[in-house]
C-alpha cells in the first residue's frame, strides 16, 4: 500500500473517532451540548468558540 493510502486512511479514521465520540458523548448525557450541534461545549470553548442556546 502507498504511503499517502495510509496516511488517507488514518486521518478518517482519527476525524471518524472525534465525531463519533462527540456524538455518543452528548447523546448519554457524559458531555454537556447547549446548543444540541453534537459538539461538545467543552470542544467549543477549546477552540475559541462560546455555545449560544439555539
Amino acid at each position: 500500500m502507498s504511503d499517502i493510502t495510509v496516511i488517507i486512511i488514518g486521518a478518517v479514521v482519527l476525524v471518524g473517532g472525534v465525531i463519533l465520540y462527540a456524538v455518543v458523548s452528548t447523546a448519554t448525557g457524559y458531555e454537556e451540548d447547549v446548543n444540541k450541534n453534537y459538539v461538545p461545549d467543552r470542544m467549543e470553548r477549546f477552540f475559541g468558540k462560546e455555545p449560544k442556546k439555539k
